[in-house]
Formats: structure tokens, sequence, C-alpha cells
């Protein structure tokens, strides 16, 4: 595959403008080691404040950047600067990168013997490597066969070993640098998790359920010696109730059996309880009163033609609690229980439907209000018209109408995806998502009001430079009619970045420096304002770099001085834009001599 040719507007894109400044300080820094490329992944090391380094990777194809992981703790959106520093040494220093060959390619001259005697010597040298081999050979591929001839019944303990020592990964580390790996002590766990439903969706649910169990068992066993403050890895034992209640629900279980695995499954969640972790255990605990043969659920009337979801919206709506009474009575014992949450109801779905009782996946859906997978396996069966009629009826969120419209598209049904998506800018919940995906999508249509009105649905909700851009393209010769509403959008959101791009976009600086100079802005506006009108308003600049700096120096923190200097550098750059460097070199003395006794900050001033 050829590699695309990336640019820094494309990092941006995907950055934050604080993520992007200090992925770049990072680049300028020479903070990336031992950069490769390997077909379509871009792989790297990069230098950490909480770790020696993290480990970073991108994967790309023709159009550009698909995904960017980094083992750092960074939660807030967009590419963290280790990503954007990578990103930044491929595309400046490209042949810094080495070139490794697909593992594929790298193996394909070897025959049999060969590939076997190189795996025996990788094992013996990496003997903590056995296990994840041997459960790796025993997982079942996507047509539910193993690689290998199967034995009768896989051995679990393997499973075990290689959870034990994910639990114990982080031994002989410091507190403080453990704290930041538990984010990826989870994401290993994560993995065994996917072998459980390899073998779940190949019919093996018994083992299926033998490895979630044993995850539970060791993270119980494991957790108080791992600080989980963030709540990694409280996450994954809650992921670990849907699967759990599927294996359960997918089994065939008597009196005796089920009796016993309660039993078992309650010693597991007595240590979890007390950390707060037996949701998952919980979850699979409910299930334990449910079954998928026992009494399964009877086609609702409205999956039939000539009732509810005809393509007459005027027709009398199908009553789903009348039918499951009348198939079941009042009994509720024996019905599946609703109550249980939305987990337990996913699960009861995700059964039947790999079963491939599409009848009474339906009426679920229809008894459970879960209208959007109704609409969506209507879809999947090819009746279009019952689900749009469906859908307009009962889609309750713009992300729901989002999610139907974008399947709608991939199966040709233009007309329908964009009647959908129209209907979800009027529904509740945030149109981020569905007004730049429709927003696209009318366009190329020729429907530019539509257009201008999906791309002002995302605007209003998560407001950016880019949007705006696109919105007063739409308008055309209404601009000027539409630009106050526009800006009221702006100004009514919470984070202020982007109506100070806009301004600046628009070179009305004064506008600019009044957003700036507002309170609890934070410092990212009045920095990104300052260096923006330098040229046009350095007094402004000069006043506010001085205020930022001293508030930041006379606080005796270290950490603040960096970021004290890069307001006097603003500073600098003002008075030299007014030609009054002999007023700024005074200044700097005078501060010199004020904070003489603070070496940290005097070396910091020496760069000045």
């Amino acid at each position: 595959m050829s590699l695309p040719k990336l640019t820094e507007s494309s990092v941006r894109a995907g950055a934050s403008p604080q993520s992007f400044e200090r992925g770049q300080e990072y680049y300028d820094n020479g903070a990336i080691s031992g950069a490769s490329i390997q077909g379509d992944l871009l792989s790297g090391e990069c230098e950490g404040t909480s770790a020696p380094y993290y480990q970073v990777c991108v994967t790309l194809d023709e159009g550009g950047i698909v995904s960017a992981d980094c083992t750092c703790p960074y939660e807030y959106g967009g590419y963290c600067k280790h990503i954007v520093a990578l990103l930044l040494t491929y595309i400046h220093h490209p042949k810094e990168f080495a070139i490794r060959e697909e593992p594929a390619d790298l193996l394909a001259d070897l025959d049999r013997d060969d590939l076997v005697a190189l795996i025996t010597r990788l094992l013996r040298d990496r003997p903590e490597l056995y296990d994840w081999v041997e459960a790796a050979l025993a997982v079942p591929t996507k047509s539910g066969k193993s690689p290998r001839k199967r034995r009768k019944k896989v051995d679990v303990e393997i499973y075990r070993r290689q959870i034990r020592n994910v639990m114990h990964s982080l031994d002989g580390m410091r507190m403080s640098e453990a704290y930041w790996h538990v984010g990826g002590l989870a994401d290993e766990l994560r993995g065994v998790l996917t072998t459980a439903r390899k073998f779940l969706e190949a019919g093996d649910t018994e083992t299926a359920l033998e490895i979630l169990l044993t995850l539970a068992d060791e993270a119980g066993h494991g957790i108080e010696y791992i600080d989980d403050s963030n709540g990694e890895l409280g996450g994954f034992m809650a992921d670990l109730g849907l699967p759990l209640a599927e294996v359960i629900l997918s089994l065939d279980l008597n009196a005796v059996a089920r009796e016993k695995l309660r039993q078992r499954m309650e010693k597991l969640a007595a240590p979890l309880r007390d950390y707060g972790l037996e949701e998952g255990v919980a979850i699979g605990l409910q299930a334990l009163d449910e079954t998928t043969s026992d009494r399964p659920v009877r086609a609702a009337r409205s999956t039939r033609a000539g009732h509810a979801d005809d393509e007459d919206e005027d027709a009398d709506e199908y009553d789903a609690e009348e039918d499951w009474d009348e198939v079941y009575g009042d009994d509720e014992e024996e019905a599946w229980s609703y109550a249980d949450g939305d987990t337990l109801t996913t699960a009861k779905l995700n059964v039947l439907e790999r079963q491939g009782r599409i009848d009474d996946y339906l009426a679920l859906c229809l008894s459970a209000g879960q209208h959007v997978r109704y609409a969506l396996k209507l879809c999947e069966l090819d009746r279009i018209p019952e689900a749009v009629t469906h859908a307009k009826k009962h889609l309750a969120s713009a992300e729901d109408a989002r999610q139907l419209a974008e399947r709608l598209r991939e199966q040709k049904h233009i007309a329908e995806a964009l009647a959908i998506g129209e209907r979800g800018l009027r529904l509740k919940g945030s149109k981020a998502q569905l007004g730049q995906w429709l927003g696209a999508l009318e366009e190329t249509q020729g429907r530019a009001k539509q257009a201008l009105r999906a791309w002002l649905a995302a605007l209003a909700d998560n407001p950016s430079l880019d949007t705006y851009k696109t919105v007063k393209r739409l308008a055309g010769s209404g601009w000027k009619r539409l630009r106050p509403t526009v800006m009221k959008l702006l100004d009514k959101s919470y984070e202020k970045t982007p109506l100070a791009e806009v301004l600046l976009f628009e070179q009305d600086w004064d506008a600019a420096i009044e957003v700036a100079e507002r309170r609890n802005v934070g410092y990212t506006v009045p920095e990104l304002v300052a260096d923006a009108v330098i040229k046009h308003r350095p007094e402004w600049v000069a006043k506010i770099s001085l205020k930022h700096a001293e508030r930041l120096m006379t606080e005796v923190k270290s950490q603040n001085y960096p970021l004290a200097a890069n307001w006097l550098k603003k500073a600098k750059k003002a008075y030299k834009q007014l030609s009054q460097l002999q007023e700024w070199q005074t200044y700097l003395d005078k501060t010199k001599e004020k904070y003489k006794r603070r070496p940290a900050l005097q070396k910091q001033l020496r760069q000045l």
C-alpha cells in the first residue's frame, strides 16, 4: 500500500490546540525513538512524564489516519501530545522510521520445519509466551473451527495463568508509576475477554463460561494489589456482565446445575463486593433466573404485514404488552423480567440473534423498547418500508436516528436515510455527529438548504472553526442575515476557543480580545488571541502577557515557571513590535532582581 502524504493540518484536525502545541514541543525536543513502519502501521516510543516512555501506534490508509493509540492516560478527546509528536516526526523526518516487513512477508519463505524450529526457539527463550501461544491455538476461528484439531476439553488453566500474569504485571513498579499502567492492564484482560467471546460465538459456551469465571476469580484475588483510583479495572469488571449473561442464557441448565453455578458465582462475587466491583458477576447471577429456551418469545404481530408497521403511519399501533399477557398471562416469575436493565436485555437479544430466532428477537425488541435494534434488524431483512415507518414513530434521540440513517445509506437507500436523518435533527440529544454526517450527504444530493440546516445543528452542539466555514459557504448570499444567529450559537457555548478562532479568522481583533478578557476562559483563549493579534494589537499583547506572567511568577511553584516564561516571550515580541526593546530589557532586569532567590525561575529568565 502507498502510504498517504500527511500534513500538519491533518494532525491539527485530530488534536486539541493544547495537545498539538505540547506534541510539537515533544517533536522539537526529539522525544520520539524506535520509530518504525510496518505495512500501514507507524509505531514508536515517546518520552513520558509519568513513565519512562509511552508506546504510540498509528494506523494509516490511502485516505490518511485511520486510528491512533497511546499507552498514556490521556482521556480528553483527540490525539494526545505523544501521538502528535510521532506524526510530526513522520511528516518531517520519514527516513527516521525503520521499515519492517509485514509478519506474513517476513515468514513467507520459511517451510513448516523452519517455522516450527523458529517458534520452538522463541518459546524456549521467552517461556512467558508459551501460555499465550497455547491459548491462541485453542481459540476457534471465525468458521468455528480451531486452527488445529481441538482437544475434547480446553484446559482453562492456560487462561488462569495468562490472567494471573496480567494481574501481577505491575508488581515491582512504584505505586506512582503503576497507577498509570492500570489502563493497559485492563486492556490486556479485555484480550482474554475477546477470546471468551470467540468461544461463545463458536458455540462452545462451557469454555467461554470457564474463562469468564476465571477472569472474575483472578481479578477478585488481585485487586488488593492494584490502585484503581481511575476505575479502569472497575470498568473492565462491569464489562464482564454482558458476555457472562449471554453465556448463561445460552446454556441448557437443569435446576441442580443452575444452583451449583449460582453458589460458585456468589463465592466469586464476595471479594469483589469489598471493592465495589461485583456488577458484572451480579448481572450474570440475574441471568441465572432467565432462560431463552424454556419459554421462547412469540413473534409480535407488528412484524407481520398488515399490522402496526405497514406503510400507513395512521394505522392503530400494536400493543406489545397486550400480546405478551396473552401468551404468558400475568405470571411474571416465568416471563423474562425487563426490570433487570439494559445489559440483561441486550444479552437476551444477542443470544436470540445468534440463534437465528428472528421472530423472537423482534418481539423482544418491541417489548423491551429497543426500537433502534428493531429497525436495524428490519433493514437487515430488507424490510425497509417497515423499518422507516417504525423509526419515524419510535426513535427517541438524534443518535438513534444516526445509527439507522447510516445503515440505510450503506444499503443504498439514500432517500430513506435522508428522511430518518432529518427527523433525527428534531429529536433530543447531541446532534453533532448526526449533523456532520447528514450535512455532507445532503450536499452530495444537491440539497444545500437541508445541508445548511444539518451543519447548523452540528455547530450548535459542537462548535468549531471548520464547521463555521462550512455554514458560511452553504449560506451563500444569505450569510449576512444568518451570521448573527451563528455568532449567538458560538457565544452560547461553554468552550470559548471556537468563538475566538472564528473572530480571529474574520480578523475582528477587538472582538477576539474582548472574549480573551472574559472571566473563566483559562489560559488557552488568551494565548490563542495573543499569538494572533501581536502584529495588530501589540499594546494589548504586552499588557496581557505581563499580567499572566506576573501571576504565575508570584506563586512559589516551579512547575509554573515555564508557563510564565512563555508569556514573557510573547511580551518580548510585543515590545519588539512596538520598537520598545529597551523598555523590555529594563523590565526583564527588574524581574531578575526581584526573583533572584528562585534559581528555577532564574533559569527560565536567562533564556529570554
